[in-house]
């Protein structure tokens, strides 16, 4: 298939939110570089810049189910990026789930190469939810690694909560960082951040390494979520809140609309 039409095909599913069918697209693209460049022309095409990035399979586990060697990131245009408290409604997605996430926002350009302690002093981090969405219809957990990445690693939402500056905390202390995600007031999961690859701040810098490996590069502003804290859930309507205590105390709310 020629990447250039899927891109534009997902281009077109994402903006009048007509979900693609798999079946037509399984065998479309076979190569993990190939699937990045397709990602670069769908983000491309959206209607407002990049305002970030989304890092999925921080966890041995999905990595194993998708037979993967490393995690994958995804693009995201300044509109899927979101301040808490945030409302969305789900006739806005096509079949979203739920997750709970550290974030970092950069305060400067980043590059890969400098230490973890000094990469923390330049970026704010805050707790986040991610909303993981596709553009192919009963894409959860069928889809796969290749169309994952071409479609920007399923990104949806990211709605993200106050900024804490990195320079007044330290990278052991990510690790200890918890979260409650709770729904109508009911605990849904507790959670760890050490989930995330031993240390979210460790996904970061694969972030960094992966875009110098692809010519990119961080920018100031924009925002990452690193990964999920566990294993994703289904996103339904009602009031969710995630709380998260240890280095940052903050709590976060979605309020998801039928």
């Amino acid at each position: 298939m020629d990447y250039q039409k899927l891109a534009a095909s997902l281009l077109q599913a994402y903006e009048q939110q007509q979900p693609l069918s798999m079946l037509n697209y399984t065998e479309s693209v076979r190569d993990i570089n190939d699937a990045y460049q397709i990602q670069r022309m769908f983000t491309a095409g959206k209607t407002t810049p990049l305002g970030g990035y989304k890092i999925s399979l921080t966890n041995k586990i999905t990595q194993m189910l998708l037979r993967m060697e490393e995690p994958l990131y995804g693009q995201l245009e300044q509109r899927q990026i979101l301040r808490a408290p945030a409302t969305l409604s789900l006739t806005q997605m096509n079949a979203p789930l739920i997750e709970a996430e550290l974030g970092f926002i950069a305060k400067t350009d980043l590059s890969y190469g400098i230490s973890d302690a000094d990469l923390l002093k330049r970026v704010w981090v805050t707790g986040c939810m991610e909303i993981p969405d596709s553009r192919f219809a009963h894409w959860f957990p069928a889809l796969n690694k290749y169309l994952i990445v071409a479609d920007g690693a399923v990104g949806g939402y990211i709605v993200y909560g106050d900024r804490i500056d990195g320079h007044d905390l330290q990278v052991d202390a990510l690790s200890n960082i918890q979260v409650e995600l709770t729904l109508d007031n009911q605990t849904v999961i507790t959670a760890q951040a050490s989930a995330v690859m031993d240390n979210p701040l460790y996904a970061l810098q694969w972030l960094l390494k992966k875009l110098a490996e692809h010519g990119l590069s961080l920018h100031a502003g924009e925002v990452v979520s690193s990964g999920a804290f566990f294993l994703t859930h289904k996103l339904v309507a009602g009031e969710y809140s995630a709380h998260f205590t240890g280095a940052i105390n903050q709590s976060l709310t979605l309020h998801v609309l039928p």
